[in-house]
């Protein structure tokens, strides 16, 4: 028996390396808009599903529990939150430079990428949490567009602050920088 690959398949091992985590990473921003506007566009349970609603953002706890997390996404969401905290710091009160927003927007990139090869969560805490690693996504994308988009930024941030509420991350500190509320 023969075995079919898909179409794309022999497409993407032909890339260059370094070109396959960025179509990787539009793949999942895409996905992640995309069960984002479905969640919120349904807004009523799915036949068969009756009483497990799912907030319009996507986001929802395990129960009432937080989901758990792996080393790897551990490492990578404090990446993340030690670059943004970095910046905004070195930043201090004024803008930041397009040099500056580019590099963050890079690592927040770089981070969700490694984690996305290493995830080991289970597949519902990967859906909620594709849903905070689009968010981070969409902020780094609107950065390199437009390295004075205070929405970009509000939106990374808002992922982080999010983050916490709904994984348990031992020992998470909170953003904090310079002009921003706590």
């Amino acid at each position: 028996m023969e075995t079919v690959m898909p179409a794309s398949a022999p497409l993407l091992h032909s890339l260059q390396p370094q070109i396959r985590p960025r179509i990787i990473q539009a793949g999942l921003l895409a996905l992640a808009m995309a069960s984002s506007s479905a969640t919120a566009i349904a807004g009523s349970p799915v036949s068969g599903h009756e009483g497990h609603h799912l907030p319009p953002s996507g986001l929802m706890l395990n129960g009432e529990a937080r989901w758990s997390t792996d080393t790897a996404l551990r490492s990578g969401m404090n990446g993340i939150r030690e670059a943004v905290v970095n910046t905004l710091h070195g930043a201090g009160e004024r803008p930041m430079t397009a040099q500056e927003t580019t590099a963050l927007a890079d690592t927040i990139q770089n981070q969700i990428s490694h984690m996305i090869a290493s995830c080991k969560l289970t597949p519902q805490a990967d859906a909620v949490l594709h849903v905070l690693l689009g968010q981070l996504l969409g902020g780094a994308a609107a950065l390199k567009q437009n390295p004075a988009d205070a929405a970009a930024l509000h939106t990374i941030i808002e992922a982080l602050k999010n983050y916490p509420v709904y994984f348990d991350h031992p020992d998470w500190k909170p953003v904090t920088a310079p002009g921003l509320p706590s």
